[in-house]
């Protein structure tokens, strides 16, 4: 048995709203969501995409620093 408790806002209208609080559906998407997840390479190297963030940046078309993109990627995906 498990208790779950949600303190992230977003997550609970997911839980509520998308779920329509049905737990089984609920860990079964998490479930599928993380086998998915197991089956991606964790050895695949993405740092071809830093290059390319950086070409567009030195396009100017962008005010932003690769820092300042980064960042907002990270918080928009809640990578820490």
């Amino acid at each position: 048995m498990i208790t779950l408790t949600i303190e992230d806002k977003q997550i609970e209208h997911i839980f509520l709203d998308e779920f329509h609080s049905n737990k089984e559906k609920f860990f079964e998407f998490i479930k599928l969501s993380f086998d998915g997840f197991k089956n991606q390479s964790l050895d695949e190297d993405l740092s071809y995409l830093e290059d390319e963030i950086q070409k567009g940046l030195d396009s100017g078309k962008s005010g932003k620093k690769h820092r300042e993109v980064f960042s907002q990627l990270r918080e928009k995906y809640g990578i820490h």
